[in-house]
C-alpha cells in the first residue's frame, strides 16, 4: 500500500533525525560537562595541597627525603631539628636534656642576679669578729669562711686571777695565769647547719704561780720543818705540751650570710698534758745550811715528793676541759 510504505519511510527518517540529534548534541555536551567537573576537582585539590604546604612551613617535598631513610639517618635528622626546649621539657620532664631546665617563670633575669649578688657582697664580708669567754679566759677570735662547710678561727685568750688553794696540806697564794693562742678549723654537716665539729692547735702556755703562806711549820713531803728554818717556799706548776692539740663541738656559725650578729658555743677537750710542779725554797736552810749532808738531803728529798704528791693530785688535768660562748658580729 503506497499509504504505509510513505508512514514506514517516515519512520525511518524520524529515527534517524533523533540519532543525528542525540549523537551530535547531547552526548558531547555530557561528555564536555564531565571533563568540566574534573578539572574543577583537580583545581581544589591542588589548592588544598598549596594551603596545606603553607601551613606545614617545615615539610620538605625533596626527593631525598621521600626515599627511605636508615634508621641512624632518621635520628640525625632529628638531632638537628630545632627543638623548643620549653614545649619539650613540659612533654618529657625525665629527658636528660632537661636536668638542669628551670620553667620561664623561675628564671632569673641576668640584671636581677646580678644585683642580688652585688647586694650580698656588699652586706655580708664572710669575716666575722667574735668576744669569748669560758675556762680558757676571756679572748677575741676572728672567723673567716673558707668553703660552705668549713670555717677558719684564729683566736687569743687571756685571763690572770688570784687564788686560795691547798695542796697536800700546804696553803698555798695561787696567781693562775691563763694564755693561748688557737687555730682552729670547724666542719659543718651542711652549709645550712649551725652545728659544727671542731680540730686544732693550741700554744699552751697556762700556768699558776704559788706561795706557801706562813705557818709555824710545814709539812714538806711529810716531813715538817720549821717555817723559819725553809723560809719562803715557792712553786710553779705548768704544762708539757706547749702545742696542744684540740678537738670538740660546737654550735653556731659566725658568718652565716642572713645574719649580723649570732651566739656560739663551744665544748671540748684539750690536750695539754699532766701537769708539771716545781718547787723551791728560800729559807736559811735552803742557804748555807743546805750544804749540810742529813739537813740539806733531807729538805731536798722532802721537796721531791711534794713535788711528786702534787702531780699525782693534778693527775686529771692531763685533758683540760674547755667550755666558752661567743657573740660574734658579721662585717
Amino acid at each position: 500500500m503506497p499509504g504505509s510504505a510513505d508512514l514506514s519511510k517516515f519512520s525511518q527518517l524520524s529515527l534517524g533525525v533523533a540519532i543525528a540529534f542525540f549523537g551530535v548534541g547531547v552526548l558531547p555536551q555530557q561528555l564536555l560537562a564531565e571533563e568540566q567537573r574534573l578539572k574543577d576537582s583537580t583545581e581544589k585539590e591542588a589548592v588544598a595541597l598549596t594551603s596545606s604546604t603553607a601551613q606545614n612551613e617545615d615539610i620538605s617535598y625533596a626527593a631525598a627525603d621521600l626515599q627511605p631513610q636508615d634508621e641512624s639517618t632518621q635520628e640525625l635528622r632529628l638531632a638537628q631539628r630545632e627543638v623548643d626546649i620549653d614545649t619539650f621539657c613540659r612533654s618529657y620532664p625525665y629527658n636528660s636534656r632537661c636536668a638542669d631546665y628551670q620553667p620561664p617563670e623561675q628564671r632569673q633575669k641576668p640584671k636581677e642576679k646580678l644585683r642580688e649578688t652585688l647586694t650580698e657582697k656588699q652586706l655580708r664580708s664572710g669575716f666575722a669578729l667574735t668576744g669569748k669567754a669560758g675556762t680558757l679566759g676571756f679572748g677575741l677570735e676572728g672567723v673567716g669562711a673558707i668553703s660552705p662547710n668549713f670555717n677558719g678561727r684564729l683566736g687569743v685568750n687571756y685571763f690572770d686571777f688570784g687564788i686560795d688553794t691547798e695542796q697536800s696540806d700546804i696553803d698555798y697564794d695561787a696567781d693562775v695565769q691563763l694564755f693561748s693562742v688557737s687555730a682552729l678549723l670547724d666542719w659543718y654537716p651542711s652549709k645550712r647547719s649551725d652545728f659544727r665539729i671542731t680540730g686544732g692547735l693550741l700554744y699552751n702556755n697556762n700556768k699558776v704561780d704559788a706561795t706557801a703562806r706562813s705557818t709555824a711549820t710545814l709539812d714538806i713531803g711529810g716531813v715538817e720543818f720549821p717555817a723559819s728554818a725553809v723560809g719562803q717556799l715557792e712553786g710553779e706548776l705548768t704544762f708539757p705540751n706547749t702545742i696542744s692539740p684540740y678537738v670538740g663541738i660546737g654550735y653556731g656559725n659566725p658568718v652565716k650570710r642572713d645574719r649580723a650578729f649570732s651566739f656560739s658555743i663551744d665544748l671540748g677537750v684539750l690536750f695539754g698534758g699532766a701537769p708539771e710542779v716545781d718547787l723551791s725554797a728560800s729559807g736559811p736552810i735552803a742557804g748555807p745550811a743546805l750544804q749540810l749532808p742529813v739537813v740539806g738531803s733531807l729538805l731536798e728529798d722532802a721537796i721531791e715528793q711534794e713535788e711528786d704528791d702534787i702531780e699525782d693530785d693534778l693527775s686529771d688535768f692531763k685533758i683540760y676541759p674547755v667550755l666558752t660562748i661567743g657573740i660574734s658580729y658579721h662585717f
